[in-house]
């Protein structure tokens, strides 16, 4: 039995040779697409993520090594500091060993 489309259906995308009528081979292929578009969208949106962990962790330690902030409120938000820097070097780390990972062959 042939899967024919609905007049506008959203599947129609998944015709890849326009008879109105979506094989199985149509379906997996069309499914593969999004995934990887899917998959490409998520390690862009990870790279943008870790980028922005590394520029505002460079930025925060220039602005501490400046005079533009006193030592003694350097001293008073240390602690805040200290975990706001290793949870931004976390992100940058974990993006960099899962994408290490991902391109490595486990057998």
């Amino acid at each position: 039995m042939a899967k024919k489309l609905q007049e506008n259906s959203k599947y129609a995308m998944a015709d890849a040779d326009g008879d109105g009528v979506i094989t199985d081979e149509e379906l997996d292929r069309h499914e593969r697409w999004v995934r990887l578009e899917n998959e490409d969208k998520l390690a862009d949106t990870q790279r943008m993520m870790a980028w922005i962990a590394m520029v505002v962790t460079i930025v925060a330690v220039i602005v501490l090594l400046t005079p533009v902030v006193a030592i003694d409120r350097v001293a008073t938000a240390s602690g805040f500091l200290n975990t706001f820097i290793v949870a931004q070097l976390g992100v940058v780390v974990g993006f960099m060993g899962a994408t290490a990972l991902s391109k490595t062959k486990l057998k």
